[in-house]
């Protein structure tokens, strides 16, 4: 279903981040069938203590070996994942867009294929956008940024911090939480209780059962079952991210006007059929910074990002 991808080879020396890309020591070629990738024994110079797939690269970022694939050449995009994802779940949307881009798609810290059991306090969206602006920065910046749900907050607050590093900006349904009405005292005991739950079902039933638990009570009973095989495979790769990211600490930016203060382009992507939280959030996002671009994805809802609408808005956008 997905064609073979010439990797192109990269190996600068950076600034801030003080690390260098690294490089495949035997030729190795991206092909991902539908979003599993196959697993294959390419090794990279930095040490892992787990296997890549085939194709997939790292480069040490902030000490950390940050996975990542790429495909195409030109001005480079760099595609940023949501929760309990990585970089498959934009192997829909890498073909199109690669035919006049270099399109760099990141696993971020914790994500799939590093094996992980949630141990440690470094999953949170400081670390994930202090990583992802060390990673832009081996990438000749400024670059445009994609970022979807989880993804798009991570490159919302990148963008904030690092504006110098974007130069366009494409969010869908994600960033500046602040936006919204703050958690209240039961929500905040819920998000623990499912924490706790999630990680005991884990370590007890494993992770089938858990993302079955997890996802239906998140998005609805019976949207696990529902999911394609491939979706369900990446999301039992991320299992534990979705532990993690219930105990991690809640920011407390992404103000309207941290929001309104962006200057790059700005693309605001949405599902006409999404969730009625996420349809809050754009519409603070769209009165904050009335600037940005929106547009609608018809007949989908939150996972709109391999509809070929929404690859197309994001291509003519990026133009």
């Amino acid at each position: 279903m997905w064609p073979n991808h010439r990797i192109l080879p990269r190996n600068r020396s950076v600034g801030r981040a003080g690390k260098r890309l690294t490089k495949l020591h035997v030729p190795c070629f991206f092909s991902i069938a539908a979003l599993l990738g196959v697993l294959a024994g390419c090794q990279t110079t930095t040490a892992l203590t787990w296997q890549l797939p085939q194709g997939v690269k790292t480069t040490e970022i902030n000490g950390y070996p940050m996975a990542y694939a790429e495909q195409g050449s030109g001005p480079t995009v760099v595609l940023v994942h949501g929760a309990m994802c990585d970089y498959r779940c934009w192997s829909p949307s890498m073909p199109a867009l690669s035919k006049n881009y270099r399109v760099v798609s990141v696993s971020l810290r914790h994500h799939y294929p590093e094996t992980w059991n949630g141990s440690g306090e470094t999953y949170s969206l400081a670390q994930h956008a202090k990583d992802l602006s060390a990673l832009v920065e081996t990438l000749s910046p400024p670059v445009r940024i994609v970022g979807h749900s989880y993804g798009a907050t991570v490159a919302f607050e990148m963008a904030r911090l690092h504006p110098e590093l974007v130069s366009q900006l494409v969010l869908a349904e994600g960033g500046g939480d602040g936006l919204l009405p703050p958690p209240t005292a039961q929500w905040l005991e819920g998000r623990r209780k499912f924490a706790v739950a999630t990680e005991d079902m884990l370590k007890t039933k494993g992770a089938d059962a858990t993302m079955e638990f997890g996802v239906d009570l998140l998005y609805g009973k019976g949207t696990w079952s529902r999911y394609p095989a491939a979706l369900q495979a990446v999301q039992r790769g991320n299992a534990w991210t979705m532990v993690a990211g219930a105990r991690a600490p809640l920011p407390s930016y992404g103000t309207c006007a941290d929001f309104g203060a962006l200057k790059m382009p700005v693309l605001l992507a949405t599902g006409e059929n999404t969730t009625p939280r996420h349809k809050r959030l754009i519409a603070e996002q769209r009165r904050c910074l009335p600037s940005a671009r929106t547009m609608v994805v018809p007949k989908v809802g939150h996972g709109m990002i391999s509809d070929p609408a929404f690859i197309g808005a994001v291509h003519d956008f990026l133009k």
